[in-house]
């Protein structure tokens, strides 16, 4: 395969991304990064798949009966019941939730699963060979990475916000409760009151945030939150889920850790110094992370180099 631009099979809604339905800040500047970077090819129901399919060097659908269509992927074509001769990968979220998307991935011998949660989806997709289950997590628009110093700002409280309505937040919704924790009813998919960009500039203004959700195994999500809280140079309160070392977030090093047990006393040891420069560095080894490893641009080129290693053969036999 030459180094020419990847012509890339983009299959999703066009109301989801016109209309902002998202409820993730992130959303939206990745399928914009992804259109540029890769000549896109919008596939949005089956009579364009079959058009469009084996015309492109790789197919991502967005997640599917949400953001994209569910496609019979093997119907290249009206008749054939064979998948298009490149990489055919699926975005998913919740893995715990409608467990239909196990079923679709594996029924239509899809290559891989970009998963945004990694441990969480080996957990619940357990028919799926592990070596097709790629990590793919949450990611921060370059430019939407603060530059600006980081400083303490006088706050006497970590904040809190998100979605309550739901067991996946259990923990948060118990974090909410603690003196010394500022609760928002702020959230992208109970509360979506601010645009985009806004919410960052929001979340900006605080100097600690508590991203939290349930301590369950059924979900150990890693949320945005995470990585928003630290691209913007807030001090990130992280529950710790089975995900974390290997994004890289380390406690007492660029966030803090923590679990029910032990909250109160990680929350205590902040609220007595706020303004400590312990804390500051923190913040600044967090946000150092994200510009390390977790902004758009990072993982679109490791999705590119994917895709050329499959054509390579690098990636072991290709599927005949």
């Amino acid at each position: 395969m030459s180094n020419s631009k990847l012509r890339l099979g983009l299959i999703l809604q066009p109301d989801f991304y016109i209309l902002e339905k998202s409820v993730c800040a992130i959303t939206n500047p990745l399928i914009r990064a992804l259109t540029k970077r890769f000549q896109t090819t919008l596939i949005y129901n089956q009579e364009t798949y079959d058009q469009h399919c084996q015309h492109v060097d790789f197919l991502l659908s967005l997640e599917p009966k949400w953001a994209a269509p569910v496609l019979d992927w093997q119907r290249v074509g009206r008749f054939r019941k064979k998948l298009p001769a490149c990489p055919c990968y699926v975005m998913m979220s919740d893995p715990h939730s409608e467990q239909w998307r196990e079923s679709y991935f594996l029924t239509n011998n899809l290559d891989y699963i970009l998963a945004l949660y990694y441990a969480p989806t080996c957990y619940h997709f357990k028919k799926t060979p592990l070596d097709r289950i790629c990590h793919y997590p949450w990611a921060i628009p370059d430019e939407w990475v603060s530059t600006s110093r980081i400083e303490y700002r006088g706050q006497k409280e970590v904040t809190i916000f998100g979605a309550s309505g739901s067991n996946a937040y259990s923990t948060r919704n118990w974090c909410r409760k603690q003196k010394g924790v500022k609760s928002f009813a702020f959230s992208g998919v109970e509360n979506k009151e601010m645009s985009d960009s806004d919410f960052f500039q929001w979340l900006a203004s605080f100097d600690a945030v508590v991203a939290a959700g349930s301590e369950d195994k059924k979900y150990g999500l890693t949320t945005p939150k995470y990585f928003e809280t630290m691209a913007v140079g807030s001090l990130l309160f992280a529950q710790k889920t089975d995900d974390l070392e290997r994004l890289g977030l380390k406690d007492n090093d660029n966030c803090i850790v923590f679990s029910e047990e032990n909250f109160l006393k990680r929350l205590n040891e902040y609220l007595t110094d706020p303004g400590n420069q312990q804390w500051l560095q923190i913040r600044s080894l967090g946000r150092a992370l994200i510009e390390r490893k977790h902004t758009i641009n990072i993982r679109l080129d490791s999705l590119e180099t994917h895709v050329r290693q499959w054509h390579s053969g690098e990636l072991g036999a290709k599927r005949s």
